[in-house]
């Protein structure tokens, strides 16, 4: 892969008449009129592809190289295969990427294209490493690739991505931008070591937080402070806490969706962490709260299939702890760092996105 033409970026191009404040001019309004401006910001934030709209060509392009990776990835173990369905997801971590290198001034965001494209690679190779830790057969609905293929194979396509994405990022011509990106992949290992390391029986909010932050968080961050090794640097270190409170975020309410949407929503099995016998932040909250019937009931679900029955118990169970409400207030409160974080960005719609994307992830339903 190579660095595309350059396309001329549209000026402005932003949403609907709405202006999304920043966390920092949103403290210093009544409560009254913060209320008024919170529910603006809501109304965007539910619709992605106007949160999408002042990079939509350029993240059209990734979901097309994208695309075509995939159907060379199929390509090496069955020459001439091709994928029959679209690539799917929401391409965050693309979208942060292009968002984050047009609000610190990038003249050209088309030049970033591959840039994000590299960390939706990073990200599907996460996917594959995972499913076949898990034991996974869906993903994002499809079958995942340790099920089309082997557990083998399934880890060597995620090798494969991860060399193909360093290799794009190798073409900025930056040995700080590529490390960069490999001590994130180190991190991500590492947290998932450490999470081994700790056995199935640990009962930490500490060391569920560490493997959300190693995890999911890290590629958050990288995926929005990379493009400041190749323009206006001065932004890494907010454009870092930034995606990383984002990452925060964005576990924790996956963590949720996991316990309260089907299988048809969420593109797997509901309830998965509690089979694969995970600790995620509302699983530890609601066993905490459970009393002694109610913990050996959730832990006898361990390893095996869930009927509807029990899959009700379990959301019943998850409202009545109050654990949902204290894992969505630990959201709320890592999306308001993120925004703070944004208060020194320069104004202009695709900072709006960016204050936009952190309340998306508040909201989403998948």
């Amino acid at each position: 892969m190579v660095l595309p033409s350059v396309v001329q970026f549209p000026k402005r191009r932003g949403f609907s008449g709405a202006t999304i404040p920043s966390a920092s001019s949103l403290a210093l309004v009544a409560p009254r009129t913060r209320r008024v401006l919170d529910s603006a910001i809501m109304s965007v934030a539910t619709d992605l592809q106007q949160l999408y709209r002042p990079i939509d060509t350029e993240i059209a392009e990734v979901r097309r190289l994208m695309s075509d990776l995939w159907d060379e990835v199929l390509g090496i173990v069955d020459p001439g295969a091709r994928s029959d369905t679209a690539v799917g997801g929401k391409l965050l971590r693309p979208a942060m990427c292009l968002l984050s290198s047009g609000a610190i001034g990038a003249p050209r965001p088309a030049d970033f294209v591959p840039m994000a494209a590299a960390m939706e690679m990073f990200h599907l190779a996460a996917l594959a490493h995972d499913d076949v830790i898990d034991g996974a057969n869906l993903r994002r609905g499809s079958i995942s690739l340790n099920a089309m293929w082997s557990d083998h194979a399934a880890v060597l396509g995620g090798d494969y991505l991860v060399a193909r994405g360093i290799t794009v990022l190798a073409s900025y011509g930056s040995c700080e931008l590529v490390t960069h990106a490999i001590d994130c992949i180190r991190i991500m290992a590492e947290g998932e070591l450490a999470h081994f390391g700790r056995g199935p029986d640990h009962h930490s909010e500490e060391a569920c937080l560490a493997l959300v932050r190693a995890k999911t968080a890290s590629l958050f961050a990288v995926s929005c402070s990379t493009p400041c090794f190749v323009a206006a640097d001065s932004y890494r270190d907010a454009l870092y806490a930034y995606g990383e409170a984002v990452g925060m975020a964005f576990q924790l309410v996956d963590d949720l969706l996991d316990l309260r949407q089907d299988e048809t929503v969420l593109g797997k099995p509901s309830c998965g962490d509690i089979v694969e016998g995970k600790k995620t932040i509302p699983i530890l909250y609601m066993r905490n709260a459970l009393d002694e019937a109610g913990t050996r009931r959730l832990d006898a679900l361990r390893g095996r299939t869930l009927d509807p029955d029990e899959r009700a118990w379990v959301a019943d169970m998850l409202e009545e702890t109050g654990a949902a409400t204290s894992t969505e207030r630990m959201a709320r409160t890592y999306i308001d760092k993120a925004r703070r974080s944004l208060a020194d960005l320069p104004p202009g719609p695709l900072l709006d996105s960016l204050h936009g994307l952190a309340e998306f992830v508040l909201v989403r339903g998948s």
